[in-house]
C-alpha cells in the first residue's frame, strides 16, 4: 500500500496551528521504552503535520536528566516518540519547535530571520513545546521533578495520575520561575465532539482542573513577548501544550 502523501501544515503555526503529545495507554517498568503520539493541528483537531526536520525531542528522567528521544514516521497522522528510561517515576516527554518567521503584506509569512529577511513588515521567533508525563514503574511519587532547559512549560505539581473528581494542578513555568497569573484554553476531547474552556491560573501560575469525565484533555497556554534578537526577530511567540487522560480509577501503585 502506498504511504499517504501527509500535507505540510508547518506554516500554519503563524495562524494559531501546535502540536500535542498524547501518551499510548500502557504500563511500563523501569527499562521499557516509553512512547507517545505527537500530533498537529489546533485544539486537538489534526490537521497536517509539521516538517518533522524542525523539530527536537527529548525525554526528562524523574531525576532530572534529560535525553534525545527518538521520532518516527507513523505513516499516518502523527510521529511515535520514543524514549528509554532506567528509573521509575513520572517522565516528561518532550517535543519542541523553534524558528523565525517573516510576516509580508496579505497575511503572507516566510520561514527565516530578519537577517535573510529585512524587508519584512515584522519578524517574530514562535517557540512551541509540547509536553506529556509518563508513569513509569510502581513508584510513590506525587508531582513532576522541576525541569531545566525549556523556555516554559507546565509542570504537574499534583499526582499525574489522573482521574474523574480529582483536582488537577499545573504550573505555569516561564524560565525556572513560576509565572504570575495567566491564560489558558482546556481542550477535552470525545469520540464525537470537542469541548473548550478559558481557565485563568492564580497568582503562582497554577492552572487546577478538576476532569468530570474520562477521555483525553490538553491544556494550551499562549505567551507573547516583545523581547528583541539582533538580525532575528523582534518579539517572540510561544505556545506550550500539555495532554493528559483522565480514567475511571487512578492506578493503583503496590
Amino acid at each position: 500500500m502506498a504511504e499517504r502523501k501527509i500535507k505540510d501544515t508547518t506554516h500554519l503555526l503563524v495562524y494559531g496551528h501546535e502540536g500535542w503529545l498524547e501518551e499510548y495507554p500502557s504500563h511500563y517498568h523501569a527499562g521499557d521504552p516509553i512512547m507517545a503520539k505527537m500530533q498537529w493541528g489546533h485544539n486537538l483537531v489534526v490537521d497536517g503535520l509539521p516538517n518533522g526536520e524542525y523539530l527536537k525531542h527529548h525525554v526528562y528522567a524523574p531525576d532530572g536528566t534529560c535525553t534525545k528521544a527518538v521520532a518516527e514516521s507513523s505513516g499516518d497522522l502523527w510521529y511515535n516518540i520514543t524514549a528509554d528510561t532506567n528509573q521509575e517515576g513520572f517522565y516528561m516527554l518532550v517535543t519542541s519547535y523553534d524558528e523565525c518567521w517573516a510576516q509580508y503584506p496579505n497575511e503572507e509569512y516566510k520561514l527565516g530571520t530578519r537577517a535573510q529577511y529585512p524587508d519584512a513588515i515584522e519578524v517574530r521567533d514562535y517557540c512551541q513545546y509540547a509536553t506529556t508525563c509518563v508513569s513509569v514503574g510502581h513508584h510513590h511519587d506525587t508531582e513532576v521533578s522541576p525541569i531545566k532547559g525549556l523556555e516554559m512549560y507546565l509542570r504537574p505539581i499534583s499526582n499525574p495520575n489522573y482521574q474523574v473528581g480529582h483536582q488537577l494542578k499545573l504550573q505555569l513555568i516561564i524560565q525556572d520561575m513560576p509565572s504570575n497569573a495567566h491564560q489558558g484554553t482546556l481542550i477535552y476531547q470525545t469520540p464525537e465532539n470537542l469541548e473548550e474552556t478559558e481557565i485563568t491560573s492564580d497568582d503562582n501560575g497554577i492552572f487546577t482542573v478538576t476532569p468530570n469525565k474520562t477521555g483525553t484533555y490538553c491544556l494550551i497556554v499562549r505567551h507573547v513577548t516583545n523581547d528583541k534578537k539582533d538580525n532575528c526577530y523582534e518579539g517572540r511567540n510561544f505556545t506550550i501544550t500539555h495532554c493528559f487522560k483522565a480514567g475511571e480509577h487512578a492506578h493503583h501503585h503496590h
